[in-house]
């Protein structure tokens, strides 16, 4: 048995404090993936209504999905819902690596940050079914087999989704790709 099997049996028989443990545990990631699927301006209150909505149906929870798989789908459904209200296309990232050998660069740096902001609109552009695989896959670095869980469909759906995503990457960044 894993951590959070314990910790969310302990909350199933009353304990309030292995909720909080597993929030703790799961915070980062979970804004992080709201983050990218609506904004980074929003990603407090939908973190905040994604473990809200979790604490509800916890008591629920039966384990025939990991705790994270079943907490991303949460993810998934208040993100989907809120964009559907909202209508807002965008996902925000802070993919802010830092390399020293090119600090010192102003026109490099100029060019990374565009190519970023680049990366970042191609992404919002996705249809939404496949920003989500490239967010789960790619992003949060989730398996085949946890993304089909997550979203309920079969892996080949997800590797399919995963493909057209690329593709449409590939098109619309071609632009910023350096020809040797």
């Amino acid at each position: 048995m894993n951590h959070d099997d314990e910790l969310v049996r302990r909350f199933q028989r009353g304990d309030d404090r292995a909720f909080d443990e597993l929030v703790e545990r799961h915070r980062r990631s979970v804004y992080s993936l709201v983050a990218r699927l609506a904004s980074l301006r929003e990603a407090d209150d939908l973190a905040q209504d994604v473990f809200l909505a979790a604490y509800k149906a916890l008591p629920r929870f039966r384990g025939d999905a990991a705790f994270k798989t079943w907490l991303y789908r949460i993810c998934l459904h208040v993100c989907s819902h809120h964009l559907r209200r909202r209508r807002l296309p965008t996902a925000e990232l802070d993919e802010r690596h830092s390399d020293d050998r090119r600090q010192n660069d102003p026109m490099r740096n100029t060019l990374s940050v565009e190519l970023q902001d680049e990366v970042r609109r191609s992404i919002a552009d996705l249809p939404y079914k496949l920003r989500l695989v490239i967010v789960l896959r790619d992003l949060h670095d989730l398996s085949y087999q946890e993304i089909a869980e997550i979203l309920g469909c079969p892996v080949g759906t997800v590797r399919s989704r995963l493909h057209y995503a690329t593709r449409q990457l590939a098109t619309a960044l071609q632009p910023y790709v350096e020809v040797q």
